[in-house]
């Protein structure tokens, strides 16, 4: 993995309202750098355009997110998490970074990264995690599409977080409709009555 230095562990604060975006081709080459993200980065836009998209990696990043993220990426799905990235001159700045392959005949082209600011709450526990990670003290957690996740017994919590909301709704509407129909029964419901406490 790509260790870019020095690092001054400075953070650089851009404004909340600021879109970072970049295009890539499919070995992550920048094709494309807006004005915020070449701002943010700090590099000119001669510096960045045609250089590998890790340049602005920050060595505090864990290996196991960017290898979750090409795994997600190639598998032609969308990956979202929080990034560390390094300016040109050393300091820091946190995103969330949302990254999407471009597909032609269900094969990568290229990839589209949309960034933006990420809270102080989201940095502070990122930072944690992304520590842990780091130090080999991560114990069962894992990176999952951008989340981080469970395994071992609680990864039936953790497998819930990475279901779409439609499949969660199903979910918890099977887990709760016996229940339903149970407390009808034990009620004295039955027949039509139970259909009027349905409905």
């Amino acid at each position: 993995m790509r260790n870019n230095q020095p690092v001054t562990q400075r953070e650089f604060e851009f404004p909340d309202d600021a879109t970072l975006m970049s295009t890539t081709d499919a070995e992550s080459y920048i094709k494309y750098a807006n004005a915020a993200f070449i701002q943010v980065s700090g590099f000119s836009p001669e510096e960045i355009e045609g250089q590998p998209h890790n340049v602005v990696r920050h060595p505090d990043m864990p290996k196991e997110a960017f290898a979750d993220m090409w795994a997600t990426l190639k598998n032609g799905e969308p990956w979202t998490a929080l990034v560390k990235n390094r300016r040109k001159n050393g300091d820091h700045y946190w995103v969330r970074s949302n990254t999407v392959p471009v597909m032609r005949n269900g094969q990568p082209t290229g990839y589209m990264s949309v960034r933006t600011k990420a809270s102080r709450d989201e940095i502070a526990a990122a930072d944690a995690l992304y520590r842990a990670f780091r130090e080999g003290k991560a114990g069962n957690r894992r990176f999952h599409k951008g989340l981080i996740v469970r395994t071992g017994l609680m990864s039936v919590a953790s497998l819930f977080q990475t279901m779409s909301v439609r499949a969660r709704l199903h979910s918890t509407l099977c887990v709760l409709a016996p229940a339903v129909v149970g407390a009808g029964w034990a009620c004295g419901l039955a027949g039509g009555g139970l259909a009027a406490f349905a409905a």
